[in-house]
């Protein structure tokens, strides 16, 4: 596998052993640069509610959201369904455009050709506060 590192470089943090802080002290990034490639067409957004926990997005997590990328198969999506604010995964299942939720507590919704339904962005970035 070939992982290459974000612009600007970042190092890699192992999180099995303490590292001495004193490495990373002259390390200066800009997460607007790091995260937001087309400030224009993004904004944030908490999630609210525990549908999308399998897929790592938690209650409360902050979510930077592209209004320019167009919809692909299997992204994580900010829609509006029949005037409701959703985050689902957006997936063609048998050939119908679905809202799949990654909670076994939720129903897959599927959208119906009646539906008032838009897609307002791809969720691109997920960030979990701890403390």
């Amino acid at each position: 596998m070939n992982i290459s590192a974000p612009k600007p470089y970042l190092p890699f943090i192992t999180a099995g052993f303490p590292s001495p802080a004193q490495d990373f002290t002259d390390l200066k990034i800009s997460l607007d640069k790091t995260l937001i490639r087309n400030p224009a067409a993004t904004f944030m957004a908490y999630a609210d509610g525990d549908s999308m926990i399998r897929m790592g997005i938690h209650h409360g997590d902050l979510l930077i959201v592209d209004r320019s990328l167009e919809t692909r198969d299997g992204d994580v999506v900010v829609a509006v369904l029949d005037g409701e604010f959703l985050i689902k995964q957006f997936s063609y299942l048998e050939g119908k455009p679905a809202l799949i939720p990654h909670n076994s507590k939720y129903p897959i919704v599927y959208v119906s050709s009646d539906s008032d339904f838009r897609v307002w962005g791809v969720v691109v970035h997920s960030i979990r506060t701890f403390r």
